[in-house]
Parts: C-alpha cells; sequence; structure tokens
C-alpha cells in the first residue's frame, strides 16, 4: 500500500519540477546602471521589473539592507548605513552619500504564481566621487620670448580627476605642437614665442563636477630691427631727401613689448627730440651741410634688448617730385614733336615748290599777226649784247600768269583787284616789263646786225637774277631743225668768245665793208626771227633746243 503512494508522490514531485523549470525568470532592469553621485548626496536605485511581486529584497556585500513585500517596507539595521536606508515597492534611497559606499548592489525580485514567472537577481554599480573644488592658475610674471614658460593648474579637492587644457576657446594638446609638454596640471612651453600670449585655461573635473580656472598670459618680446620713415612736405626724385629750408620728419618704429623706447644719434652725438622716446624726430633745414647719418637706438625696459638703424639724410638745393619730372618729360616730348612737324612741314613745303616749278613752263605768247619791229637808233650796239652767259629772251614770252593779266584790258592792268585775281604784283609787271624791253632791244638787234647769230648771244643787260624769274621743266636736249634755215652744224660752247666761233652760211660778218648788204641782211634776219617765232611750234622747238 505504501509502495503506490510513493510512486505517486514521486511523480506528483518530477512534474512539478517540470513546471517550474518551463517557467521564465522575471525580466530586472535598472533606471540608470551605472549610479554615479557626488558625496553628500542622495544615492538612488530604481528597478524596472513587474507589479505583481511577493518581494523584493536589497544586498550590499552579501549584507541584507531590507526588502519590500506585502506592500510595506522592512530595514535591517546595518552600521555603514544606519539611518540612511529608504526603500519603497522600486527604489532603494541612501542618504548623505559616502565615498565608501561605492560598490556592487544587489536585488532580488520574485513575483506571484500567476505570473507564470520565477524569482530572479541582478546586480548595479554605485560610484561616488568628491566634487572638484578650489581650482586655480598659475602663470609666470614675466614671459619672454625665446624662453622658457611654465603653467600650472592646482585645485583644492576632487577625486578621479581630469585635466584639460585651452587657449582662446581652443583644446590645447601636445600632440599639436612639439613645443608643448603636458603632465597632469602642468604645461611648459619650449621656447615661448609672442604668439603663445593670450588667455589660458585649466579646466579639472570628474564624472560629476568640473571647474575651470583662466589665466591671460603675456609674452615679452623685442625691439625688432627698427624702421625708419622720412617725411617731407615734397618728395623729392633722385637722392634728394628734402629742399633746404623746409622742415623734414624722421619716424622710427620698432615691434617690441612693452613698446620700445628710441634715442637719435647724429653722427655719434645724441640729438635731442621735441618727443622723446617717441621715436619722432623733427629736423628744419637751414644748409646743405645738415646732410649727414641719422642713427635710431631701440630699447626694450623688460627684455633689456637694443636694435639700431640707420638712415642718409641728404638735403638738396635742387627738389623735383614725380608730377614736376612727368611734366617736364611731357613737355621735351612735345617740344620733340613740334620740331618734328615744323621740320616735316618744311620738306613738304619745299618739294610741293619744287613740284610747282617742274611743273610751271615758260610758255611764249603767240601772235597770230606778228610783225616786225622797227629798229631802234639807241641800240647801234646791240650785237655786243651777245657777250653775256643768258640767251636773249624774246619779247612775246611771258609766264602764264601774266598772260592771264594782259588778256585784261590795257587800263585794268595795274587794278589792284586785277593784279590780286592772278596771283601778281606791280613789281612782277615792272619786272616782265623790263625783261620785255631787254627782249625788244634785242630783237632790233637782230634786225641791225648781219653777223650776229641769233643763238647762243650773251645779254648782260638780261642777268642770271632775270632769268630765274621764269619756271622751267627740264627740256629734252635734241637737235633743233629749223623749216627756213634747214640742219644746223653743232653749236660752240656757250663759254667761247664771240671772235671764236665759226661763221656758218648765211650768217654774216661784222666787217664794215658787209653794211651794203644792210637791207637784205635785215630782211633775211627779220625773216629768220620772226619765221621760226611766229608759229606756235617753231616756238616750242626753240625752247627744246640745246643750249
Amino acid at each position: 500500500m505504501r509502495q503506490p503512494l510513493l510512486l505517486i508522490s514521486l511523480v506528483l514531485a518530477a512534474l512539478l519540477t517540470a513546471n517550474v523549470l518551463a517557467q521564465d525568470p522575471v525580466e530586472i532592469q535598472f533606471q540608470t546602471d551605472p549610479v554615479l553621485v557626488q558625496t553628500g548626496t542622495e544615492i538612488v536605485f530604481t528597478v524596472l521589473t513587474v507589479s505583481q511581486v511577493l518581494f523584493i529584497k536589497w544586498t550590499y556585500q552579501e549584507v541584507t539592507l531590507g526588502l519590500w513585500t506585502g506592500g510595506k517596507s522592512e530595514v535591517n539595521t546595518v552600521a555603514q548605513f544606519q539611518g540612511r536606508i529608504t526603500i519603497t515597492a522600486t527604489q532603494l534611497k541612501i542618504g548623505g552619500a559616502q565615498l565608501r559606499d561605492a560598490g556592487n548592489y544587489m536585488v532580488e525580485v520574485d513575483p506571484i504564481d500567476t505570473t507564470g514567472l520565477v524569482a530572479n537577481t541582478r546586480s548595479i554599480q554605485l560610484r561616488v566621487f568628491d566634487a572638484v573644488t578650489g581650482v586655480s592658475l598659475q602663470i609666470p610674471t614675466v614671459a619672454l620670448e625665446t624662453a622658457n614658460v611654465s603653467l600650472r593648474c592646482t585645485w583644492a579637492a576632487g577625486t578621479e580627476t581630469t585635466v584639460l587644457w585651452g587657449k582662446g576657446g581652443a583644446p590645447i594638446s601636445s600632440t599639436t605642437d612639439s613645443r608643448i609638454t603636458i603632465s597632469g596640471g602642468s604645461l611648459v612651453i619650449n621656447p615661448a614665442r609672442r604668439g603663445d600670449a593670450g588667455e589660458y585655461t585649466c579646466t579639472v573635473s570628474n564624472l560629476v563636477s568640473a571647474q575651470t580656472a583662466t589665466q591671460s598670459l603675456t609674452v615679452y618680446y623685442g625691439p625688432d630691427n627698427p624702421v625708419l620713415t622720412k617725411e617731407s612736405p615734397k618728395d623729392c626724385v633722385g637722392e634728394g631727401d628734402v629742399l633746404v629750408g623746409q622742415t623734414v620728419r624722421l619716424t622710427c618704429l620698432s615691434d617690441s613689448l612693452p613698446p620700445a623706447l628710441f634715442t637719435w644719434q647724429r653722427d655719434g652725438q645724441t640729438v635731442v627730440s621735441g618727443q622723446p622716446d617717441s621715436g619722432v624726430l623733427s629736423l628744419q633745414t637751414f644748409s646743405t651741410d645738415e646732410s649727414s647719418r641719422y642713427v635710431c637706438t631701440a630699447r626694450n625696459s623688460i627684455t633689456t634688448g637694443t636694435s639700431e638703424q640707420s638712415t642718409v639724410l641728404t638735403i638738396v638745393d635742387i627738389c623735383l617730385d614725380v608730377g614736376e619730372v612727368v611734366g617736364i618729360v611731357i613737355g621735351c616730348l612735345l617740344l620733340i614733336l613740334i620740331i618734328a612737324l615744323l621740320i616735316w612741314l618744311i620738306v613738304f613745303l619745299v618739294r610741293r615748290r619744287r613740284a610747282e616749278q617742274r611743273e610751271t613752263v615758260l610758255v611764249p605768247k603767240s601772235n597770230p599777226n606778228p610783225r616786225p619791229l622797227p629798229p631802234d637808233p639807241q641800240l647801234n650796239g646791240a650785237r655786243d649784247l651777245g657777250q653775256g652767259p643768258n640767251p636773249p629772251l624774246y619779247a612775246n614770252t611771258r609766264p602764264r600768269r601774266l598772260e592771264r593779266l594782259y588778256a585784261a584790258p590795257r587800263e585794268n592792268r595795274s587794278n589792284p583787284q586785277t593784279l590780286q585775281m592772278n596771283g601778281l604784283q606791280n613789281s612782277d609787271i615792272h619786272r616782265h616789263n623790263g625783261r620785255t624791253d631787254t627782249n625788244r632791244l634785242l630783237r632790233n638787234s637782230f634786225h641791225n646786225s648781219n653777223s650776229m647769230p641769233h643763238n647762243g648771244i650773251d645779254n648782260p643787260a638780261f642777268t642770271r637774277a632775270d632769268a630765274q624769274n621764269f619756271q622751267t621743266i627740264p627740256k629734252k636736249h635734241t637737235q633743233h631743225r629749223s623749216p627756213i634755215r634747214g640742219p644746223q652744224p653743232p653749236r660752240p660752247p656757250v663759254n667761247m668768245p664771240v671772235a671764236q666761233r665759226p661763221q656758218h652760211g648765211h650768217h654774216h660778218g661784222t666787217m664794215p665793208g658787209h653794211h651794203h648788204h644792210h637791207a637784205g641782211a635785215h630782211k633775211h634776219a627779220h625773216t629768220h626771227v620772226h619765221g621760226q617765232f611766229t608759229h606756235p611750234q617753231q616756238q616750242q622747238a626753240h625752247r627744246g633746243r640745246p643750249r
């Protein structure tokens, strides 16, 4: 009888165990994990799980702190947490956190059977920190360029702290600048530069607090090599700096911190400036002998460094600025241009005059009814006129502009308006009338002489200056063929005396024995002279004859 009951009990136990093993554990989570708190503040553990539970138990280092069951809390007495523990349905609170409270805490949740879940446990970490306080940053009083500069950051309280450095709002790292070394709360710059000056920050922090200190670093440097400038009322072009009698201003500038103090020297002698230590020296010039070398010396009162720069001040009697030089150059160029234009104009006018002279031909006015002129008894010696260097000009030979004048009525020829319209003056009429009278004398001499050749007669009364008043063009040197006289032998040279010239054909001698042929010779000469000049073609041929 007992054996069947035992067997039934074993079967029920097995079924119960299998049912329990088949159920899932209840889920447990924490609102914050790990929990980080600052000393003196309240520690709060909040568990997230099902609401139908039989109990929730809290333990610390295997010591039960208390539990929540049946809607109320039961707190155990633990010396470390005496009077600081509070338990609710889902929270464990510990007031006045202390550094020793840090560690791992355990929670156990046992749900009711109707949930179909079994009990479960889970741990959570607590970290407690002292807050960071009393942070300060120390910088050197005098930081010099090219020297080592050390900055130090300190703080009064704080656990598990870190230090961060910054400059001007940007972080500083030793990896970005090989001159910087960071170790804990120390920052060393080696060597320092003037660009390292600025506002530095030191931030000390832990997981629950942070504090920052700020200081401004000044790096003293200089003086750098000075820069000298010269200012005068007029900027001279060339080597001159200032015109004698004017005031020149010398300015010396040097980059330095603190600002440099300046002194001046001239040829080794100290020059007192109206603005001491300012780097400005004003000089009133009185003579060019004041030209000299001026030296500016800059000095830094903190770095004790000095630097100097010199310049030569040249005082001149004549000073031309850029505008004046440009004006002179432009004036010279304009003068050269004007001279060139005048030369071109003169050449142009000369060439034009020559061209007009080549185009102007001395054309004799043809007379359709020629008649011989009676001999003039006053010109018995007209034969001797052939000794001159110029050939005779004939009465009916006139310039073209005189042709227009003589075409007008005789009473209007001396009218100034008529002369102006023809481009003539009274002097032109007088010269032409004089040449006409000479031609008349020469023509009468042909009638009175049987031995005077009609060709190559030199007229002393008709000068070379008179011949130049007539403009001619180059002529073709062809042998003249007279329709009356026939072919003529070559003419003797012009410079050959008349007595040595050969006598030909119809030319009569000048001996007294031949005067009985005067009438015939006169007729012959009249026929010859007027025969070759009465026709325009014959007149043109006569002009083309070589002389």
